[in-house]
């Protein structure tokens, strides 16, 4: 039987009288639990499955869960994370806080006490077991969701069914959820959210009742759960907002549907969709702030204000007036451009002085001595300009010079030579105290403060408050952070200093042009607390700290000069051609492969790729006008399909175009979709070629995958003798079980 002939039992669709499916609802008699669009109340069958399914789940993400008393792969990292926000200390991490935010939960319902780091065993007072349960329980949930999400895209009760013990079937799924790891979390809040997707989408008939507007809401409650646990999370917003582009684009050419009620579908997903996740992500930055309030020096790329306020932080008893004689380190705006700093090392071309860098850490060679050398009113001339310092305070408009404490040279700005690296820009060096280059204006630079704080606007440069822009006297060239980084071989990757001379760099605000003083040495003033005089705002540190973790995601890149037995490429995942490691791999230690169920694995793949061709099959028979569909069948049909291949596709092809490092891990959002889209395939074939044999196409395939998950269950709950005693784990030879063979 060919798929263009077939053509199944015509259904009772609902009334024409209501043209729009999104806009009008039902009227009330015709809305009854029985029909497709209403059916969001489950019976007592499907309680006893889903109850069921925990069940089994729990079964295998708890089972010997606290074998390995030892801290294990990112464990580690998120661990201890966890304990700083137990201690409160602040820390930077890539990640929204979220998922992070309840590890922590989880410590302190253990009750640690935030001592341990996360390294080597477990002592005693850490209740490691507790907390890999409570971050078990977010991947208990994927099957009852799994199952539930099936029963909303009207897949009959044993097929729903089938999807959740595929679910809780699969190897990969289930170790991940087995650790102290955000993937738990992250996975749980996916299914939640295409859960929530679903039932709106059963509604959708029902326009502005309870129910639409319930699982509306609880749709956009979801998606900022799932963006502020992971950035992966945003995936699952853009599906959602495929969706929604899907059904406003219906509506608007819907020639029925007022304007008015357009409008109103509109500003319920604004509000929904964008506001509420919004809200929720905000929120959890918020709780981030709050609950870190102890200084750490990985929160030297916050704003200077939210610093201050943190308990413990080195920066706030400072002297006030910087002044000649004082000693500064300036930092850059520029994320990790550090501070401006030399060393005794010469450039290899060009004026082949001495370095000036961008450093990012603390040390001695980071620290100017400030000359002022000419006031304000007197810069249009140059006479005295390279005569004594003049003693006072700096102030806007000053021309000064900055003498490097621990080699004795000064900052010299060189528009005869170009950057280093940015050959768009000038060379920046420093040239010896007693030299001939010493002599010169280059070494002169104006001081142009910008956008001080309120408090500290009083023409004069203070620690922390006061941006910088110096501006060199004589190539009228502005000093600044290229965001560029020198060679590794004698710039050691620190950050490349230039001088700009756009013209438009002389009055530009943006980050890579202001400096900011932010230590002051100077004897011969009493210390004040720098904090009463600056401002902290939420929404600014909200903007700094997400762009920091975009910056620090990017700069994630892989090695490809060396193996790493972590990272995979996105081309193997899908038929998980590599899987991963976790731990290490000696015959002493317990071993864990994330390894997924190939049978799910490979049968999702086949079904996720196969897709696009079935999709131009159908349309080259409509265009041929052989294609035998009913009205609303194909809709039926296809709408269900495109959410979930949809939800495979945007979860995975987005990292074909990412340049950071990636891990098998990483597809496990995507499986999820692919798992479910390919029961949903099997689901629709059956039922048109070989309806008489469900039963048995249910009971073949969800024993294969039991086998399966069996099989490889050695590696998912841990195999703690020599690896060479487990006998056919190697299905395909590049999985690195026995044997690691592309290490090199």
């Amino acid at each position: 039987m060919s798929l263009s002939n077939f053509r199944p039992e015509k259904k009772e669709l609902p009334s024409a009288k209501y043209a729009s499916f999104s806009a009008y609802p039902i009227r009330a008699e015709s809305a009854n639990a029985r029909t497709p669009h209403n059916r969001n109340v489950w019976d007592r069958q499907d309680r006893w499955i889903v109850a069921a399914l925990t069940l089994l789940c729990a079964f295998t993400r708890l089972y010997r869960i606290g074998r390995a008393n030892r801290a294990s792969w990112d464990e580690m990292h998120f661990g201890k994370f966890g304990a700083l926000y137990v201690n409160r200390t602040f820390y930077h991490d890539v990640h929204p806080p979220t998922a992070r935010l309840l590890i922590a939960l989880s410590e302190v319902l253990a009750g640690h006490n935030g001592t341990f780091n996360f390294k080597g065993e477990y002592p005693p007072y850490v209740n490691y077991v507790f907390m890999r349960m409570f971050n078990a329980a977010f991947g208990i949930t994927l099957a009852p969701l799994a199952y539930l999400t099936c029963r909303q895209l009207r897949m009959p009760v044993g097929f729903a069914a089938m999807a959740g013990l595929f679910v809780t079937m699969d190897n990969a799924l289930c170790v991940i959820s087995r650790f102290i790891l955000l993937d738990a979390p992250l996975l749980a809040f996916t299914a939640f959210a295409l859960m929530m997707l679903a039932c709106f989408y059963r509604q959708r008939r029902q326009a502005f009742s309870a129910g639409w507007w319930r699982f509306l809401l609880m749709t956009g409650v979801s998606l900022g759960l799932v963006a502020s646990a992971k950035w992966v999370g945003m995936f699952a917003v853009a599906l959602v907002g495929a969706y929604t582009i899907y059904e406003l684009y219906e509506m608007f050419c819907d020639t029925h549907v007022p304007v008015h009620v357009y409008l109103k579908h509109w500003a319920a997903r604004i509000v929904a969709l964008i506001v509420i996740p919004l809200s929720i992500y905000m929120l959890t930055f918020k709780i981030h702030f709050m609950v870190l309030n102890r200084y750490n020096n990985s929160a030297n790329f916050m704003p200077m204000g939210f610093q201050t306020k943190l308990i413990g932080n080195p920066i706030s008893q400072q002297p006030y007036d910087v002044e000649t004689g004082s000693s500064i380190r300036l930092q850059s705006h520029v994320s990790g451009a550090g501070y401006l700093h030399s060393h005794t090392h010469q450039y290899p071309a060009g004026s082949m002085r001495q370095q000036v860098t961008g450093y990012g850490y603390a040390d001695g060679n980071n620290l100017w001595n400030v000359q002022r050398r000419l006031a304000a009113e007197n810069v249009d001339g140059t006479r005295g300009a390279m005569s004594e310092a003049i003693p006072g305070p700096i102030g806007h408009g000053d021309v000064i010079a900055l003498h490097h404490n621990s080699t004795n040279t000064y900052l010299y700005a060189d528009t005869g030579h170009e950057a280093p690296v940015s050959k768009q820009f000038k060379e920046v060096s420093a040239v010896k105290a007693d030299s001939a280059e010493a002599a010169r204006l280059n070494m002169l630079w104006v001081v142009e403060i910008v956008n001080p704080e309120k408090r500290m606007d009083d023409g004069h440069v203070h620690p922390l408050g006061t941006p910088l822009r110096l501006r060199s006297l004589m190539g009228n060239c502005v000093l600044m952070a290229s965001g560029d980084r020198l060679d590794k071989n004698w710039g050691w990757g620190q950050a490349e200093i230039a001088c700009s001379s756009s013209p438009d760099a002389r009055t530009q605000t943006g980050s890579k042009y202001l400096w900011t003083v932010e230590r002051h040495i100077n004897k011969a003033q009493k210390s004040v607390n720098l904090g009463q005089y600056m401002s902290s705002s939420f929404l600014r540190d909200f903007a700094v700290l997400n762009r920091q973790m975009w910056l620090t995601n990017n700069a994630l890149i892989p090695d490809h000069d060396k193996h790493n037995v972590l990272e995979s490429d996105p081309l193997s995942w899908p038929f998980m051609i590599y899987p991963m490691r976790m731990v290490g791999w000696d015959d002493a230690s317990i071993k864990y492969l994330e390894i997924g169920n190939p049978l799910l694995w490979w049968g999702s793949a086949v079904a996720c790729l196969l897709f696009p061709v079935q999709v131009l099959y159908w349309l080259v028979c409509w265009r041929r006008r052989c294609l035998a569909w009913r009205a609303n069948e194909f809709r039926s049909y296809i709408e269900g399909a495109a959410i979930l291949w949809g939800g495979w596709f945007l979860h995975y092809a987005p990292f074909f175009a990412m340049g950071r490092v990636t891990y098998l891990h990483h597809f496990l959002p995507s499986l999820y979709f692919g798992i479910l889209f390919m029961t949903y395939q099997v689901y629709f074939a059956t039922s048109w070629y070989a309806p008489r044999s469900t039963r048995s196409v249910l009971v073949i395939l969800s024993a294969a995958a039991v086998g399966v998950f069996w099989w490889f269950s050695p590696l998912t709950f841990g195999w703690d003798k020599p690896i060479k005693d487990l006998w056919g784990m190697e299905w395909v030879s590049s999985w690195p079980v026995y044997e690691d063979k592309l290490a090199i």
